[in-house]
């Protein structure tokens, strides 16, 4: 990624995808709260589908595993999954910010 333009590309995803993740972590916060089984799921998979696209790997093992656990009805079993994605986010994004300053 030697091109300028492949660069300044990469950066305005990255910057999109920190600003997408704000608000996902804020929803999947008070969704944990409320353990509101469908908005949970549903939030937990447009987090899946983020992480996928960037390639975010201990993320998207985290959220798939969440997703399943509340489709089984284990509501505790994936929110117990559920808080432990903001922390892992938040690792991601110094690393992110880190490159892509």
């Amino acid at each position: 990624m030697n091109d300028p333009e492949d660069q300044a590309w990469l950066k305005d995803m990255i910057v999109s995808l920190l600003e997408n993740m704000t608000v996902r972590m804020q929803n999947l916060t008070e969704l944990v709260q409320s353990k509101e089984a469908k908005e949970l799921q549903a939030e937990l998979h447009q987090i899946k589908g983020v992480a996928a696209n960037f390639g975010l790997a201990a993320m998207s093992k985290l959220v798939v595993e969440a997703e399943a656990k509340v489709k089984e009805g284990d509501i505790e079993g994936s929110v117990s999954l559920s808080i432990q994605v903001p922390p892992v986010w938040e690792e991601t994004k110094k690393e992110l910010q880190a490159k892509f300053k």
